[in-house]
């Protein structure tokens, strides 16, 4: 099933937000990424890891058990309104995040990140399809370096605060600042994302657009280019 399918499918809903954690390692590319540039695609294979590629753009990234996935499709008034939808939605991130750990300056860097410093917490992208956006983060809680170093190539562009550091030296998780596991930050994301979004977002959404939804449900499991 491709990473974006669940929200699609419900894109007949107003807003619809899915969050969870991976069950195995998966390589996700950007829209735009081919994988023999970005991930190690012989280990790939020889491991049985998957390569998938979302709609949205944004970085090439390894999901794991150690990290916590958000996906939410909601309609917006505003078809070219993308940098004020990015900060809007990235910002209800780290209002969650400041309910657990408040007083700490997390930014957004590079064109859609979530920073504490130069060290990366959150990658997010963006998919749109007319007044329909769909946004998604993967959350760094415990970063699993090792599977960086292992499956992904360093990636062919980079923000210019990365510098060409390594994987090591450019990301960090919420365990570096909070005692919460995981599972814990799962569960405060189901309890407060989706209030987040709809205050901050609020002079934006819109009701979903019957006349669209056929459109975008017309995505679900669209093969996408992967070399």
């Amino acid at each position: 099933m491709w990473i974006d399918d669940q929200v699609l499918m419900e894109s007949h809903q107003d807003i619809c937000l899915k969050t969870w954690v991976p069950g195995e390692a998966v390589v996700v590319l950007g829209r735009s990424n081919k994988r023999g540039t970005e991930a190690d695609r012989v280990l790939c294979d020889a491991d049985a890891v998957a390569i998938l590629k979302r709609l949205g753009g944004g970085g090439t990234v390894i999901l794991h058990d150690q990290c916590l996935v958000v996906s939410c499709g909601l309609w917006v008034r505003d078809y070219y309104k993308n940098d004020l939808y990015f900060r809007q939605m990235n910002q209800s991130i780290i209002d969650v995040f400041q309910t657990q750990i408040p007083n700490t300056d997390f930014k957004q860097r590079g064109y859609s990140d979530i920073v504490l410093g130069d060290k990366k917490l959150v990658g997010t992208s963006l998919f749109r399809s007319r007044n329909f956006l769909l946004f998604q983060a993967s959350i760094l809680v415990d970063p699993r370096v090792d599977l960086m170093d292992t499956y992904l190539q360093h990636p062919s562009l980079e923000p210019d605060y990365r510098q060409g550091r390594s994987h090591r030296d450019f990301v960090m998780g919420l365990a570096e600042l909070s005692k919460l596991s995981t599972l814990d930050w799962l569960l405060v994301f189901e309890q407060k994302l989706l209030g987040k979004i709809e205050s901050r977002m609020a002079e934006e959404l819109i009701a979903s657009q019957e006349a669209q939804v056929t459109h975008v449900k017309s995505r679900i499991a669209e093969v996408r280019d992967l070399d």
